[in-house]
């Protein structure tokens, strides 16, 4: 299957990550992530896949592609004002 055919049925509003995926895609740690998750209101929080304690966290592709833009558009300005 070549690229052009996944991308004709893959898309990131519908594939579900684990949280160290996430962490990878942002540049960040898992326990990085973690802080981010909780102190940022712009990282996306995920969704748990059970209602049980120890159920998994999983987050959606797209939210964390905009989690990286709005990461990286942060790092650009603060880049802008320190010049």
């Amino acid at each position: 299957m070549n690229t052009q055919h996944i991308n004709d049925w893959l898309d990131p509003e519908f594939v579900q990550i684990s949280r160290k995926e996430a962490a990878r895609i942002i540049g960040r740690s898992p326990a990085e992530f973690d802080r981010l998750r909780k102190t940022d209101p712009g990282c996306p929080k995920g969704f748990k896949t059970g209602a049980e304690r120890g159920a998994r966290v999983l987050f959606r592709l797209a939210d964390i592609y905009r989690c990286s833009a709005t990461l990286m558009a942060r790092c650009e300005g603060e880049g802008a004002r320190g010049e």
